[in-house]
This record gives C-alpha cells, structure tokens and sequence, in this order.
C-alpha cells in the first residue's frame, strides 16, 4: 500500500471516530492542542500525524494506535474505558441497559460463546 493511501485510510478512522463521539474538528484540534487546518490535513490524508499527537488522541480517547494505524484489530475496551462509557449513560437508561446486557449474554450463551 502506498503511502498516501495509508495515510488516508488512518485520516478516514480518525474521522469516523471524530463523527461517532459527536465532536468537531475545532474541538478535536482544541483537545489535541493542534489547529484545526492540521485536523483537516489528517483526516483528508494530506499530511500524517505526529508521533505526539497520535499518543496523544490515544491517551485522550483510550483509543488503540494499533486500530487507528492499521485498522485491523478491535479497539480494546479496558475496564476503564467501559467504566467511562458506562458511567455516561443517563440514569433513566441504566435498567435498559442491564437488560440489553443480560440479553446479549443469554443468546451468547445459547450459541456456546460464553
């Protein structure tokens, strides 16, 4: 693969991440304490990110370099990461969400996943 394409393929995740978290490229750029311009140039695949900022992002977001670089691991959900999630639904959703969750492990269960 060349380069340029590899750089926007990693432009392209960032962007999806971005978008899926509702944020702007100001308040990414903002959050990074990069400009926006250079998150412009990143997610269109004109320029690659700094070592810096990409441990950065990674730091911020508990985001997997290895996923944004190469995109072909999952993002690794840490009990951290998931305690952080968890902690930002609503508290009216909370018994929708314990009973999603149970759900979900019943039918994994049945299919001999767990």
């Amino acid at each position: 693969m060349n380069p340029e394409h590899h750089r926007y393929e990693i432009g392209q995740r960032i962007r999806n991440f971005r978008l899926s978290n509702n944020l702007t490229q100001a308040q990414l750029a903002e959050n990074l304490d990069v400009s926006t311009n250079y998150i412009s140039e990143i997610e269109n695949g004109k320029k690659g990110m700094s070592q810096d900022t990409l441990c950065n992002l990674c730091d911020k977001y508990q985001l997997s370099a290895d996923f944004l670089l190469f995109g072909k691991c999952e993002q690794d959900l840490s009990k951290q990461s998931l305690f952080q999630l968890l902690s930002s639904i609503p508290a009216d959703l909370i018994p929708v969400v314990i009973e999603y969750l149970e759900a979900a492990l019943k039918i994994k269960k049945l299919d001999g996943f767990v």
